[in-house]
This record gives C-alpha cells, structure tokens and sequence, in this order.
C-alpha cells in the first residue's frame, strides 16, 4: 500500500489553545509588553508569526531585539488584550465601542485578520449618518474596499446623507467631489440644489462665496422650468450672485431653445447615472415641455 499523507483539521487549533494557556500562565515567555504601565507576558515566535511589526521587532538589530520588556505606544492596555486574544486564538471581539480603537492599532502592529475583522464590521454599520465619516475614516487607515464601499454607499443614498450632520460639516472640496459624481443615485438634481443651498446656509459668511463654484456641478438643465422658476429664481443666494445667474440662465435656456440643446452638451446636461434618473430624463421631456408652456401662459 502506497503511502499517504493525512492532514487533521485540529492541529492547529489544538496547539493555538495550548499556546494561548501557556500565555495565560506566563509559562515560557519570552517577552513582556508594555502598554500604559500594565505588562503582557508573550511569547516571542509567536508574535513575530502572527505580525511583520513583531518580526521585525525580533529578527532585525533593533534595540527591543533581546530586551525581556518592550513598550508599545499609541494604543490602549484594553485595546493590546484584544489584539493579544486574537494573536492567540485567531478571535476578535470587534464592537461599536471599540472599533475606533481597534483599527488604528490593527494597523500600528500589522494584524492583518484585526484589520479586516474591523472593516467588515464597519461595512456592515453604514448608514446615511455615518458613511462619510466612515469613509474618511477608512481612507486614514488605508482601508481601500470600506472606503469604496463607504463612497457606493453614500452614492446609492445620496438625498438621505445629505441631511445628516456628516454632510453639513464637510469642507468645500468634499462636498464638490460627491456632488459632481455621475453615480449618486437621485430621482431629480433638486435634492443636489437644495444640499448645496443648505450647505451654504449652514455657515452663510464663510460659504457664500463657495456657492457660485459648487452650483456648477448641479446639473440644473435637467431640473422642470417649473423647479427653475419658483425655486431657483427665488432663492436670495442665486439673486445675489450673478455668477449663479448666468448657471440659471443657461438652464432655462437649455429648456426654451430646443434647436440649441446639441450646442450646450456638457457635464451639467449629462443624466447622472442613479437608477431613476436617466429615465427621468429620457421619458419626461412631453411632462416637462407642458410645464414650460403652462408657465409662459400663466405670466401673460
């Protein structure tokens, strides 16, 4: 009978438990970590298998090479028994309290399972309150896919986010990046008027002059002239501005001269890319059209 190798699935494990109850017993440790004047007794193999921060530490001629205490700055003592649980036991306890600690240090020591454990409990806690904080969040620690899905995330859900207090509180080129995104999902580019409005409102001396650079990203062509008219022309930021004016005019233009529309195509006339809105704008121009007359008729 030819030989044959046979692999166990409880080796591993088995010898994890062992090493985690030698650890707990500070049996054959080789090394104690310092974090907030509170001692951690490991083993050094172990450390330097489970983190490059770790093997470095041991393998190279840094001075904490043969040192029997080394000291970890930039975390938490209760944030070093998570990641040392882990280390031995391949578990994380990743909770709304603490992944804001946890990632951080994930990335300080290079556990890469922590790391990935901390982004999958992210993602899975989106909500238009906290997306954007999340994604800045993700994109510090180079978190590329909780920051990509951070980004779809507020994308999908656009006219929810920008009610929240993330939004308000972004800075100028923060809110130009997601307002002149093709795939925010939006019925009508009136929920992308009235954010940039609030926006501005929010802090009125120190935005206004944002205004007139943000408004070109709202594709006010695609708006009714209805919307145009009562809303946009009566709004006193817009009145105030004659920057804003010219991006008004160029709208309604975009509406009352039909036979100039192929002239005038650019990125303020391109349908954005959310679910509804490009057959909004392919299938409503009879609604929109009847709109226009209707007001030209009521101004007479």
């Amino acid at each position: 009978m030819a030989p044959k190798d046979i692999m166990t699935n409880s080796h591993a494990k088995s010898i994890l438990n062992a090493m985690n109850s030698l650890r707990k017993s500070n049996t054959l440790c080789d090394v104690t970590l310092r974090v907030e004047q509170k001692d951690f007794p490991a083993h050094r193999i172990v450390l330097a298998a489970c983190s490059d921060y770790f093997c470095a530490m041991f393998t190279s001629e840094l001075s904490e090479k043969d040192k029997p205490y080394v000291d970890i700055q930039g975390l938490t003592a209760s944030t070093m028994e998570i990641l040392l649980d882990f280390v031995y036991t391949e578990t994380v306890h990743v909770t709304v309290e603490n992944v804001q600690e946890l990632l951080p240090a994930a990335c300080l020591l290079q556990l890469k399972g922590v790391k990935q454990a901390c982004c999958e409990f992210l993602e899975s806690q989106l909500d238009p309150s906290n997306c954007l904080g999340i994604r800045d969040f993700a994109e510090t620690h180079n978190c590329v896919d909780l920051m990509q899905a951070a980004e779809v995330f507020s994308q999908k859900h656009f006219p929810d986010v920008v009610q929240h207090e993330e939004f308000i509180l972004l800075n100028q080129e923060e809110v130009e990046k997601l307002i002149k995104c093709d795939e925010i999902q939006v019925d009508s580019e009136e929920p992308v008027f009235e954010a940039v409005i609030n926006w501005v409102k929010h802090s009125k001396k120190e935005r206004e002059a944002s205004l007139p650079e943000l408004l070109q990203y709202v594709r006010m062509p695609l708006l009714t002239p209805r919307y145009i008219t009562d809303v946009i022309d009566t709004e006193p930021f817009i009145r105030c501005s004659l920057q804003c004016r010219d991006l008004v005019d160029e709208a309604k233009k975009f509406h009352l001269r039909p036979e100039l529309r192929s002239q005038m195509q650019g990125p303020r006339t391109r349908a954005r890319l959310g679910k509804h809105q490009r057959s909004a704008y392919q299938n409503g121009w009879e609604r929109v059209w009847f709109n226009v007359f209707c007001h030209l008729a009521g101004s007479e």
